[in-house]
């Protein structure tokens, strides 16, 4: 194809035909221009279409991960319920409304909770890799209430571990036969802790652990709606590509 046109031009320019030549060579100019642009295009279509499939890849595994969340999420939020139950229960008791025997569920008081949000956690990137700028601002409001839930969560392990515990051990409130068997069941002494109970001090460790299940409970239930919510806005932006 090139010595075609090659041999064009060279007979042009040998019969004096300059002005023919010129139009001819501004016209091979055009073509290749022309062609440049159509490969372009071309590899601009295919990156794109590379994206786009690496990018469904990527909010495929994260609606995965976002499902494994929301299970999570549940979990925490069962949990906080139990401890918010427990500690009502032993404000009724204290007031005189119910009977120790009313009180179930001690060992829940003691619990840590685990952080297995994971969504952020397997790809922290996440908000740079998708072209939707709708998605891009859910992901990033979503990771926010992230580090927020996982602060919340190291805050009241660490008062669990660091009074709550020390302190139910001071007083022997454990029971050393409860962890036999590789069980964790019944580990608090039902019969002293309703002793110690009635002093002021573990009223006020309690307190203190009370508040911070329910700033997790409160958390928890923002964090499972902004899930929710997430994952709705994924679906649809997949859908829709």
């Amino acid at each position: 194809m090139i010595k075609f046109f090659r041999k064009i031009r060279q007979k042009l320019l040998s019969e004096g035909k300059t002005v023919m030549y010129l139009k001819y060579a501004l016209g091979e100019i055009v073509l290749v221009v022309i062609g440049i642009l159509i490969a372009l295009q071309i590899n601009n279509w295919n990156e794109n279409r590379k994206q786009k499939i690496k990018e469904r890849e990527i909010l495929n595994f994260t609606i995965e991960n976002l499902q494994a969340d929301s299970a999570s999420i549940g979990r925490l939020l069962e949990s906080a319920e139990r401890m918010l139950k427990i500690h009502e229960d032993l404000v009724k008791l204290s007031k005189g409304e119910i009977q120790e025997s009313d009180v179930t569920n001690l060992d829940a008081l003691r619990i840590t909770e685990a952080n297995q949000i994971i969504t952020k956690r397997n790809n922290l990137d996440l908000p740079n890799q998708v072209r939707s700028p709708e998605l891009k601002r859910s992901i990033l409001l979503y990771f926010v209430l992230t580090d927020y839930l996982e602060f919340i969560i190291s805050v009241q392990n660490e008062n669990m571990e660091q009074y709550v515990r020390p302190f139910f051990g001071e007083k022997n409130l454990f029971n050393y036969s409860g962890t036999s068997q590789g069980t964790t069941s019944n580990l608090i002494n039902r019969e002293r802790f309703f002793r110690e109970f009635k002093n002021e001090e573990i009223k006020q460790i309690l307190f203190e652990a009370r508040g911070k299940s329910v700033v997790l409970k409160r958390i928890g239930e923002r964090m499972q709606s902004k899930n929710a919510e997430l994952l709705q806005v994924v679906k649809k932006y997949l859908d829709e590509q």
